[in-house]
């Protein structure tokens, strides 16, 4: 595959959108060992905006992103990449002091955030259980995003600045080069670059490995979401809802 100035591993939003930021006047490539990027984590992600959510460096960059995808530049999307949705964390009988708590705690991050009544959140999403809602903390300002939207205005923007990206291509050794840089051998041929960035999400502790970088724990795991229609209603209107748990 040759030699670049930036190799990055793992084809998901955050390998994507690095790799187009900093392909401007530099050798790319992006390295994905599934058959298309985005695969993973990033293809079946909730495709929610929440500034609520993650750590402090999380919230931050989500902040800082909110203007870009309300209005993403002409030659990044074309269109608009998110729609008002909302976000409901719903709390059982017995959980109305945690309720409080988190709405007190997600509001001094979000002043838009507030705690409502078991009555507001039934009306907001009719069909959950009555007897199962105390209440409920809302989060008004959070987003749909159009996830593939993102990921692909990314990768045409990384081509487009003279990019490559090599699908089918899992990195399976990393070497240090005497001279500075980087070999990277992977099931499609090997490359030599300057700089190797470790994008592979859930997997980028594997990565890690094969670089002599001691690991941080991350496991790849399952989540469980559940996508239900519900006749007679207007889902679209409705705000995601999360168990308190």
């Amino acid at each position: 595959m040759g030699v670049v100035d930036i190799a990055v591993i793992g084809g998901g939003i955050a390998g994507a959108s690095l790799a187009r930021a900093v392909a401007d006047g530099r050798r790319v490539l992006l390295l994905e060992r599934e058959s298309q990027p985005g695969t993973h984590s990033s293809g079946r992600s909730a495709a929610l905006f929440s500034e609520t959510y993650g750590n402090a460096v999380v919230r931050a960059l989500s902040t800082g992103s909110r203007e870009f995808l309300r209005a993403p530049p002409e030659d990044f999307a074309g269109f608009v990449l998110t729609r008002p949705r909302g976000a409901m964390h719903v709390g059982r009988p017995g959980q109305e002091a945690a309720i409080r708590e988190e709405a007190e705690a997600l509001a001094a991050l979000v002043p838009s955030v507030r705690e409502i009544g078991a009555a507001d959140a039934l009306a907001r999403v009719p069909v959950l259980r009555s007897d199962r809602v105390a209440g409920a903390v809302f989060e008004p300002e959070a987003l749909d995003i159009d996830t593939n939207g993102m990921l692909q205005g990314s990768l045409r923007g990384l081509r487009r600045q003279g990019g490559e990206i090599r699908t089918g291509a899992e990195a399976t050794a990393l070497a240090p080069l005497p001279g500075g840089g980087w070999r990277v051998e992977t099931t499609a041929g090997t490359v030599e670059a300057g700089i190797v960035v470790n994008a592979a999400g859930s997997w980028a502790d594997a990565v890690a490995v094969l670089a002599g970088v001691a690991p941080v724990g991350l496991v790849p795991k399952r989540r469980t979401a559940v996508l239900f229609e519900a006749p007679g209603h207007d889902v679209d209107r409705w705000p995601l809802v999360v168990d308190l748990d």
